[in-house]
C-alpha cells in the first residue's frame, strides 16, 4: 500500500475505530450491574436520585440533564432488576418512583414553553390531591428533574 494510499485510509480507520469505541461504551452502560453496598435497594435508588439531583445542578445544558435523566434511569431499573424484590412498600415506593421518571417527556418531545402542561400533567396523574407542587415523596425527584428541565 502507498503512503498516499494509507494517508486517505488512516482518517477513516480512526473514525470507525472511534465510533465502534463509543458504540460499545454506551452498550456496555445499559448492562452495568450496581455494586451491592450493604445498602437496602431503596437507599440505592434514593443515592441515585440525590446524585441526579447534584449532577442537575452542574450540567451544562438541557441535552446533559436528558442524559442525566436516562442514566439514572437505566441505574435504577438495572438495580432493581438484578436484586430480589423488596418489602411492598419500598417496591409500591419505587415503582412510584420510576413511572413519574419515565412519564417526563423525553428530549424530543420536551418544549419548555409547555412546562405549565407539564407540571399540571405530572401531578394530575401521580399526586392528584398536591396544589402546587407534590406532596407524595416518591413524586418529588422527578418533579425536581422536571423543574431543573424547565429552568
Amino acid at each position: 500500500m502507498s503512503k498516499n494510499q494509507l494517508t486517505n485510509i488512516l482518517p477513516v480507520f480512526f473514525l470507525v475505530a472511534f465510533s465502534v469505541m463509543i458504540y460499545s461504551t454506551s452498550r456496555a452502560a445499559h448492562r452495568e450491574t450496581p455494586v451491592n453496598s450493604g445498602r437496602s435497594v431503596r437507599q440505592q435508588v434514593e443515592s441515585f436520585v440525590e446524585l441526579m439531583s447534584k449532577e442537575f445542578v452542574s450540567a451544562k445544558n438541557e441535552k446533559e440533564k436528558f442524559r442525566i435523566l436516562h442514566h439514572v434511569e437505566d441505574q435504577i431499573n438495572g438495580l432493581r432488576d438484578n436484586n430480589n424484590a423488596q418489602s411492598s412498600q419500598d417496591e409500591s415506593y419505587m415503582d412510584l418512583m420510576t413511572s413519574v421518571l419515565e412519564s417526563l417527556p423525553t428530549q424530543k418531545e420536551f418544549k419548555k414553553k409547555n412546562c405549565g402542561k407539564y407540571e399540571a400533567d405530572l401531578l394530575n396523574q401521580f399526586d392528584p390531591t398536591a396544589e402546587e407542587e407534590p406532596s407524595e415523596v416518591a413524586v418529588k425527584p422527578g418533579w425536581n428533574a422536571l423543574q431543573s428541565l424547565c429552568q
